[in-house]
């Protein structure tokens, strides 16, 4: 049985995931197919449009391609400072999502439009019983602080992200070694910020983990009423619809629960009750 609500929003978001992990590795591999394929070329004095004319753009990079291959070379740390921020973008549209989700089917008012990604997750706790794992929240702020030192401090730490570092907990200091291969500590002012395959490895995997415990906190976090009203529409707007035989679709909504919807483990009456109950 699956531990996870296959709801709309996750499943967006679980696609979206996956599109950018693929188009970053895509990106980072190309660039070293690119290099590669430039070797042919070494000691050309043509120009990148000369000796590949057909390729769209190509005149926006018109480098010799020694130079080209250069600049390919250390493509891994510009894709990455832009790939780490995208990567927590997405992750912060999922949070708004679940709170959002939570501000509709309780009436709690969350702010989900307007808090802020270092907000989200405490939002959400705030509205059950249980919590996000406190080491994978240490990893998920210190990339997020990483990111900030990028953007406002001119790529070089701060000292909020060296107390992060101080104060993060040693599960979650071994958890980023294990994944990027070096310890998280960086002194202000003096430490360059820097992201490579191995950082975007590292947001991709807490994202991803952060993402799934979210929905196991929204699972307690809304009534099983209103999920049965998810379930029903989703149903009908992006699953196969509503057949307009009582019978029929009955069968329907049991099926669709089984599969999407088996982490909440819904009885049967509780599905007669949701079908019986919608209303479009």
């Amino acid at each position: 049985m699956n531990r996870y609500i296959l709801f709309p929003e996750f499943r967006d978001h679980e696609a979206t995931r996956e599109e950018v992990n693929s188009a970053i590795m895509g990106l980072l591999a190309g660039s070293q197919m690119a290099v590669h394929l430039l070797k042919l070329t070494e000691g050309s004095d043509h120009l990148l449009g000369e000796v590949f004319p057909k390729i769209p753009h190509i005149k926006r990079f018109n480098l010799t391609t020694g130079a080209a291959s250069h600049i390919l070379n250390a493509a891994e740390s510009h894709l990455g400072a832009m790939a780490v921020p995208y990567v927590l973008g997405a992750h912060e549209d999922y949070m708004k999502a679940c709170l959002r989700l939570v501000e509709r089917h309780t009436g709690v008012n969350l702010g989900a439009s307007n808090v802020r990604s270092a907000n989200q997750h405490g939002k959400l706790e705030d509205t059950a019983t249980l919590k996000f794992s406190t080491d994978t929240l240490d990893q998920f702020h210190l990339v997020r602080k990483m990111r900030n030192c990028t953007i406002h401090a001119g790529g070089l730490a701060d000292k909020t992200l060296e107390n992060h570092c101080t104060s993060m907990s040693s599960r979650a200091r071994a958890g980023w070694q294990r994944l990027t291969g070096y310890e998280p500590n960086f002194t202000a002012g003096h430490e360059s910020i820097k992201f490579g395959h191995r950082e975007t490895v590292a947001a991709l995997a807490i994202t991803k983990n952060l993402a799934r415990q979210a929905n196991e906190i929204l699972q307690s976090a809304i009534p099983r009423a209103a999920w049965g009203e998810i379930l029903m529409g989703d149903l009908d707007e992006f699953g196969p619809g509503l057949p307009k035989d009582p019978s029929e679709r009955l069968r329907k909504v049991r099926g669709y629960a089984r599969f999407h919807y088996s982490a909440l483990k819904f009885t049967g009456q509780e599905l007669a009750t949701f079908n019986s109950g919608y209303k479009k």
